[in-house]
């Protein structure tokens, strides 16, 4: 079986891992926070190679095969226990070291924006917190400390809610504290809010008629969606003046002389807090039934799902600031701005760092739901121009340059640094964890409302099955599998009962580029099945997707 899946650079990177960190220049056993934050600098070469290979993959929401293949090897090189493909999602995964209290989390993107790349910055941000947990691990390790650090690596944050199936699974329920970095055109942070907000589809059925000869015989569906549309209109007035609440019409009908026995409208609700939305959420599903009823339509509340506001930690907020003035900030030579100026980007990245901001935003973000369970804030550091907007073919370019680069390796010096002092000094993590407290009064407890429907995972890279025959089949230069004698490729069902399975031979041709195999029992075009694959040593499992039969 051919070997596809070769990442040389990662090995010689990380096979420095084992250096005895107190050699480091300045290191000494009285300050791990030192410690960390020398380990991170003195390793930028590897906060280089992921944010580079990162870049360079491009890749999108529930897509990132090789991303994730990326992290998951230096993370495992450097000693973490992984878990792989976290609450069903194949490219998401939480890594692990150390044993004990107190528990510190990292929280990561990891995915490009369509037709843009990486404008959001998520390769920096990954390869920062990468970097930086291991860090934390060495010094941890160094000082003879106990604690434990995790690091969630989240897909698909541009385009669905992963963070918040992870957070219902309950990953984040022994996390005493949870920092996070992201790129930025300034350096900081900030304790404000986002929005809560729920996603539904609601659909009517009604039935269909010329709407000229004979429209006593039809119930518009479209009706349906109008009246409701303009019962939530009415219902603004009754909700709290921060309430947004936009809706699309999504299916109108298809020709005016013909009543529409399908219509669907699609709606965004949001508010300051879950409670908030989920009040609305409550009247708006009235307003569509009662549009059903007058109507004489049947109604169907369709995909449904949800995402937390954000609770803010101002304690932690401040910490981070102060932490990052500590850090000395990236330096730019006259080649590397000539360089930059030849990309079209004039400037320099920001190095002062900014007092924290609080307030309101108006969007919402899936981390929202990662903060009802555990205190959090996020670290700001340029890696862009002052003024260059994220989402743009600008703060793509730089994320993958020497100024996206440079601030991601001062980021993982930072989130070193006040990781370990959350680790370490227990009256600074006593001050977090009791304003979150405080800020958790009168709150609900957190349910998981997020969902992403089956339609939106993309088919497992490299693997297909066929009905008629009854056989799967995998293209090594497809998929994104590190074959190796004894490992195994397991097709199931969704039920998890195994259809199939493929035994990775000794000594199997290099050259062997596809394989086929029996399944066990019979299934249908179109049916959705799952994809594992187990490596032979240590039994390590990995959901590497869905497909569905052709």
């Amino acid at each position: 079986m051919k070997h596809i899946w070769r990442i040389a650079s990662i090995s010689l990177i990380t096979a420095c891992i084992s250096i005895a960190f107190l050699a480091l220049p300045g290191a000494t056993a009285a300050d791990p926070k030192a410690t960390a934050a020398q380990y991170a600098a003195a390793h930028a070469g590897l906060t280089t190679d992921i944010a580079k290979s990162l870049w360079d993959y491009a890749e999108i929401g529930l897509a990132e095969y090789k991303s994730y293949i990326k992290v998951h090897q230096v993370l495992a090189d450097a000693g973490f226990s992984i878990v792989q493909s976290v609450a069903g999602v194949p490219t998401a995964l939480v890594a692990a070291w150390g044993s004990g209290a107190p528990v510190l989390g990292i929280y990561e993107d990891i995915d490009a924006l369509p037709g843009i790349g990486h404008g959001c910055g998520h390769n920096l941000n990954t390869a920062a917190g990468v970097v930086a947990a291991i860090s934390i691990k060495e010094a941890l390790q160094a000082h003879g400390l106990p604690g434990t650090v995790k690091i969630f690596i989240n897909p698909a944050e541009e385009v669905w809610d992963v963070a918040p199936l992870v957070a219902a699974a309950g990953y984040y329920d022994d996390v005493d504290a949870l920092i996070s970095f992201h790129a930025s055109d300034e350096n900081g942070s900030e304790y404000g809010s986002t929005m809560a907000m729920d996603h539904v589809e609601y659909k009517f059925k009604g039935k269909a008629a010329h709407a000229s000869a004979a429209p006593e015989k039809g119930l518009s569906a479209l009706d349906a969606v109008e009246i409701m549309n303009v019962s939530v209109n009415y219902l603004r007035e009754h909700l709290i003046q921060e309430m947004r609440i936009h809706y699309v019409i999504t299916d109108g009908g298809a020709a005016p002389n013909i009543v529409p026995a399908t219509a669907a409208s699609r709606y965004f609700i949001r508010g300051p807090k879950y409670p908030d939305v989920s009040l609305a959420r409550a009247r708006i599903d009235d307003c569509a039934k009662g549009a059903a009823l007058a109507t004489g339509t049947e109604l169907e509340i369709g995909f449904s799902s949800g995402i937390y506001n954000k609770v803010p930690n101002k304690t932690l907020a401040y910490m981070m600031a102060d932490t990052l003035k500590t850090i000395e900030p990236a330096q730019f030579s006259a080649t590397d701005m000539a360089a930059m100026e030849a990309l079209g980007v004039k400037g320099v990245p920001d190095a002062e760092v900014k007092e924290p901001t609080g307030g309101q935003s108006f969007g919402s973000d899936p981390i929202g739901d990662v903060t009802w369970k555990t205190p959090s804030a996020t670290m700001s550091v340029a890696t862009w121009t002052p003024g260059a907007p994220g989402h743009s073919a600008s703060s793509a370019v730089q994320s993958g340059s020497v100024y996206g680069i440079q601030g991601a390796i001062v980021a993982s010096q930072g989130l070193a640094s006040i990781g370990m002092e959350l680790l370490t000094n227990a009256d600074s993590l006593g001050k977090v964890k009791a304003e979150f407290a405080e800020r958790m009064k009168g709150l609900p407890p957190y349910e998981g409302k997020a969902i992403i429907p089956d339609v939106a995972y993309p088919e497992a890279p490299g693997v297909g099955v066929t009905a008629s025959s009854g056989t799967a089949r995998f293209v090594a230069l497809q998929t994104e599998f590190k074959e190796a004698s004894g490992d195994q490729i397991i097709v199931t069902d969704m039920a998890g009962a195994e259809l199939g399975k493929y035994t990775i031979a000794s000594g199997a041709s290099a050259d062997q580029n596809e394989i086929s195999f029996p399944l066990s029992a019979p299934v249908a075009v179109g049916q959705r099945l799952k994809v594992v694959y187990v490596s032979a040593i240590g039994g390590d499992q990995w959901l590497y997707g869905y497909i569905h039969a052709k």
